[in-house]
């Protein structure tokens, strides 16, 4: 009986949650404009863009592996996949789901991957940093585009990102001006817009430092997961008049929940243009929703240039984007 009262009162508990979400989103959210999603142009730079893919248990590894199974049957063509975070459930076997996790993610066709840790992660970074090979903070440079990716460093809900990786990333943004810039973080910061950074434990701590930089500075794209709410409930896109250069986007979830589908986002980027288009993605239905979608402009057009992507780690040191970790 305490257990069936338990349930019920967890289960109110998130359907007032996404009652206050949706309040939220329909006072204070921006809502850019809506996209048409067919008709799209050849030669696109796409991104894979997801988060929260955290299986309980075996029983649930159809969330992710329908997803991956959509975009290798009808998005071909990816060029790069971004995961925001949360990629195991619980530090108990993650060894063992962060291999069925690299191994699902082969299925999907993309050459890039590049990921980050969320606050389930933080709960064993040894074992991320094992499995996945890849620092906890670090950029990659393509061709114009610079994408800034901070991990979660301790095990608390919110985003914990240490000043000296602010520092970094301030100054990766105020000295690479000329580009575009994505920021990738599990959590958004407090004034994104975004519903879910309304509640304390769904932000980014300390997000201040982070926002004063951009009151002066571009960031294109704030790229976030942690709320897996479905963007049917609660709404995925911001670009709130504090930053209106910025749209923050959040990316989860694949973990399909009473209140959450299996859904992602793709980012498209046409050579020349400044036009950044945001698909939203049901991978149960296989179709972009385009009433859920939008585009957004640029500080300046996108040029994809020649060679492979570059890392740059906190140390400033550069590396050819060639670490086996990184191949799809």
């Amino acid at each position: 009986m305490k257990d069936i009262i338990k349930t019920r009162k967890k289960t109110l508990a998130i359907l007032f949650g996404a009652v206050i979400l949706f309040a939220f989103s329909c006072l204070y959210s921006t809502h850019p404009r809506p996209v048409e999603t067919e008709d799209r142009d050849a030669g696109l730079f796409r991104i894979w863009a997801h988060s929260d893919i955290q299986p309980v248990n075996e029983s649930e590894f159809f969330h992710y592996e329908t997803a991956v199974l959509d975009v290798a049957q009808n998005l071909p063509g990816l060029n790069a996949a971004i995961v925001a975070g949360d990629i195991v459930y619980a530090k108990k076997d993650a060894d063992r789901y962060y291999r069925w996790f690299l191994e699902t993610r082969k299925n999907a066709g993309i050459p890039y991957w590049f990921e980050i840790a969320g606050n389930h992660e933080a709960r064993d970074l040894g074992a991320y940093l094992r499995a996945i090979g890849k620092p906890l903070h670090y950029a990659v440079s393509m061709g114009n585009m610079l994408i800034i990716l901070m991990s979660d460093e301790k095990r608390t809900p919110q985003t914990e990102i240490s000043q000296a990786t602010f520092l970094w990333w301030r100054d990766l943004v105020m000295r690479n001006q000329d580009k575009i810039i994505l920021t990738v973080s599990h959590a958004a910061p407090a004034k994104s817009g975004l519903p879910a950074s309304m509640f304390p434990t769904m932000r980014l701590a300390s997000s201040k430092r982070f926002e004063e930089v951009m009151k002066r500075y571009y960031v294109d794209l704030w790229i976030s997961g942690h709320n897996h709410i479905a963007s049917s409930i609660s709404p995925k896109f911001s670009r709130p008049v504090a930053f209106p250069r910025t749209l923050f986007v959040e990316v989860a979830s694949i973990h399909l929940t009473a209140l959450s589908g299996i859904e992602s986002y793709v980012l498209e980027f046409q050579e020349g243009s400044r036009e950044c288009r945001v698909l939203t993605r049901d991978h149960q239905s296989r179709r972009f929703v385009a009433s859920r979608s939008v585009n957004h402009t640029l500080r300046t057009g996108f040029r994809r240039g020649t060679g492979e992507p570059l890392i740059l780690f906190p140390s400033g040191e550069k590396k050819a984007y060639f670490l086996t970790a990184v191949k799809g």
